[in-house]
């Protein structure tokens, strides 16, 4: 595999979640699997305790903490790209999240008299300081933040704007967005249920991911981004509908130049409830034989963070060699390449928000 001019290359990676932390553990025999813990919600006083896969070590983080974890996860995935302090000054950092800094207002006490502000910009103005930086964007499109940002990042890159970037996601846990998915009947309340095999809901999660981008490959191997696609689906607020899901990984296959057939494998949204059975019949039509990759089985759906987290914990993945297998003994009803090794080949990655806004890529690996 030639690099490509002005493509945006996969350098690096760092993560923290139910799973643990750090760019090369994920899945190894000495970091075994951790069942998501017990949250409980208490819609109109009746108080009910449902599966929740917890990482940071407070349950409501205030704003020191948070910054401290995101600059940490930057700092890491920029050392495992192989940079240097030098190179993170004036970084480009693209930041997403659903979550903002609602944690820290949650644990203030008492509750201050000024109107409460829930915006990633005191995060991003404190990442500005930090890496003497003018560049640092925010994101907030729900469940595809940090895919939005992402492939602002990458898109930097391929137009010249920039020759390294990092994208963070982060998903705090906040009673607001427990209490109102609950309310919505999204929730799956059993924690031994998989994505595509009995979930009827989503068990959520909380995250803190990095992936660092440059115009050049890692030294070690190739980790070409292609085919990056966006698109806003109009048919449904909270849930994904065929035709559009459908479009859109055929606009990514064609941008990428690649085929079904030629996909090593596919990194489904599989969240669990209404959107897995569309999910299902989109890749009945488009790939039913190629095997997926189910991520939110092992660390919850976290939101704003999903694609920063499940494309760092693919590149540690990538990088070892094979993927754990699935934490459950039930197996979903379609091929996957869990407990398998991971060859070279092209790596379809989606991701699927409320509001309509889906995102899609390709990762092109290359082991050197």
């Amino acid at each position: 595999m030639k690099p490509s001019p002005r493509a945006a290359y996969l350098c690096g990676s760092s993560y923290w979640c139910a799973q643990g932390q750090g760019s090369r553990s994920f899945g190894l025999p000495e970091n075994p699997f951790r069942p998501p813990v017990r949250r409980t919600v208490h819609s109109l006083g009746q108080p009910r305790e449902l599966p929740y896969f917890a990482a940071f070590p407070t349950e409501l983080a205030g704003l020191a903490q948070l910054c401290g974890w995101v600059e940490a996860e930057i700092r890491r995935a920029a050392e495992a790209a192989g940079w240097g302090e030098h190179d993170l000054a004036g970084l480009p950092v693209f930041l997403g999240s659903t979550s903002y800094v609602m944690s820290d207002r949650e644990a203030r006490q008492p509750r201050r008299a000024e109107p409460e502000r829930f915006t990633l910009c005191e995060i991003a103005g404190y990442l500005k300081t930090r890496f003497r930086s003018a560049n640092v964007f925010s994101f907030a499109t729900s469940c595809t933040s940090s895919a939005q940002a992402l492939l602002a990042a990458a898109r930097s890159i391929e137009n010249g704007l920039t020759e390294r970037a990092v994208v963070v996601g982060f998903e705090s846990f906040n009673r607001l967005t427990f209490e109102h998915f609950h309310a919505m009947n999204l929730l799956e309340s059993q924690p031994g249920r998989l994505p595509f095999a009995e979930a009827e809901g989503m068990v959520l999660g909380e995250a803190a991911a990095a992936v660092a981008l440059a115009a050049a490959p890692h030294r070690d191997y190739v980790c070409r981004l292609s085919g990056l696609t966006a698109q806003t689906d109009h048919l449904n607020l909270t849930a994904s509908a065929a035709e559009p899901l459908q479009r859109l990984l055929a606009d990514c296959l064609h941008r990428a130049g690649r085929s079904a057939q030629e996909l090593r494998g596919v990194k489904t949204h599989g969240s669990g409830g209404l959107s897995d059975a569309v999910e299902m019949q989109v890749r009945a039509q488009l790939w039913p034989h190629t095997p997926a990759l189910l991520f939110k089985s092992y660390v919850g759906h976290t939101l704003g963070a999903s694609a920063a987290l499940e494309t760092a914990l693919l590149l540690a993945a990538l990088q070892q060699g094979r993927l754990p297998p699935l934490p459950d003994a039930a197996e979903p009803p379609l091929p996957h390449l869990h407990g398998q090794p991971l060859g070279n080949g092209s790596y379809l990655n989606y991701f699927l928000g409320f509001g309509g806004s889906h995102c899609a890529w390709l990762l092109d690996w290359q082991a050197t």
